[in-house]
């Protein structure tokens, strides 16, 4: 594991402990993490909460058109018991 992988991993660590040790209320069950840039970057975000103990959806693209796929950005929900 490189230096930036392992950066970006802790990161993510703190960034999901950090948002999910709010109180939780009946509508906020999931969380929105993104955007990224790529969709193997958001892949990797979204193994690495996996791996963290959380159930995470499916990475989706949003924005971008066809002509223009630099504006593409990436997303996945975080899953956790309310």
């Amino acid at each position: 594991m490189n230096l930036k992988n392992c950066l970006s991993g802790l990161g993510l660590a703190a960034l999901l402990s950090l948002t999910l040790a709010a109180p939780a209320n009946a509508d906020a069950c999931s969380y929105r993490m993104g955007p990224f840039l790529s969709q193997d970057v958001a892949q990797a975000a979204a193994q690495q909460a996996r791996y963290l103990g959380f159930e995470a959806s499916g990475v989706w693209g949003r924005g971008g058109l066809y002509s223009d796929w630099s504006n593409r950005r990436y997303f996945f929900n975080v899953f956790y018991e309310c």
